[in-house]
């Protein structure tokens, strides 16, 4: 009778511990999904500036680079990225062209941002021109 009593006590202590380590678990699976997604998004961002970059290299066009640049960052969840071009020694053949991409991460948990700062990158890479215009 005694052995039976002890482990229907072992049942509830196990239950609460496992309600105790759930949300911590869940918290540290979120915080990993979210490292994850963050880390993505600035591989994309600093592909899409490499890519209008390089468009804006070979056609000395804006519109051109801009294209490219939102193209490659596509298929990033949230907002849109901000892309900016700028040519700041002229568009002879031969001055650099600077594209500049900037994305805001969004959060997986609704509520975090006033918990944590949303994380935004800001990527940009600089080619000399190819052609004059």
């Amino acid at each position: 009778m005694r052995a039976l009593r002890n482990r229907q006590g072992q049942d509830g202590q196990a239950a609460v511990e496992m309600a105790i380590v759930i949300p911590v678990l869940m918290l540290m699976v979120v915080a990993v999904c979210q490292v994850a997604m963050a880390l993505n998004c600035y591989l994309v961002v600093t592909g899409a500036s490499r890519d209008g970059a390089r468009r804006a290299a070979e056609t000395n066009d804006s519109q051109a680079a801009r294209k490219a640049a939102l193209a490659a960052a596509g298929g990033l969840p949230g907002e849109p990225v901000d892309v900016e071009v700028s040519f700041e020694q002229g568009r002879d053949k031969g001055c650099p062209v600077t594209v500049t991409v900037a994305y805001r991460v969004p959060l997986l948990l609704p509520g975090l941002e006033h918990i944590i700062p949303v994380p935004s990158f800001k990527r940009s890479t600089t080619m000399s021109l190819e052609r004059s215009q």
